[in-house]
């Protein structure tokens, strides 16, 4: 619904196309962290995703790339956003602890008795060298 109010503040019309594929976008964005992030943050990784959506489709027609269905704004933009935003937003513990693929425990250090310092930085990392 985000694209949907974006577009209609720019060109003052409704586009239901645009509105779809925000929603798409939106559900692209959240995928990669659907499983280590709370409600609250995946809405608004899902908005990120919807704005990120629009500038992306925006610049493509700006610069005259041809994507006739925003193939490259909806999946490569918004799952690129996906991924860095599920370390951004995967706080595990605390700040500097990430749940990563523990679900809502956080990762373990070496001697399995607490949850592992600095592994933020290394999910960060991890995801930035996968995108």
């Amino acid at each position: 619904l985000g694209v949907l109010l974006l577009r209609y503040a720019m060109y003052r019309k409704y586009d239901i196309g645009g509105m779809c594929n925000g929603i798409l976008a939106s559900l692209v964005s959240i995928t990669a962290g659907c499983g280590s992030v709370d409600g609250g943050s995946a809405v608004l990784i899902g908005l990120i995703g919807a704005i990120l959506y629009q500038l992306s489709s925006s610049l493509l027609k700006l610069i005259k790339i041809d994507d006739p269905i925003d193939a490259f704004s909806v999946h490569g933009a918004c799952g690129a956003w996906g991924v860095l935003a599920a370390a951004f937003f995967d706080w595990g513990t605390g700040v500097d602890y990430c749940n990563g693929w523990n679900g809502w425990s956080c990762g373990q250090n070496d001697a399995g008795d607490g949850c592992r310092k600095g592994a933020f930085g290394e999910a960060l990392v991890a995801n930035m060298v996968g995108v």
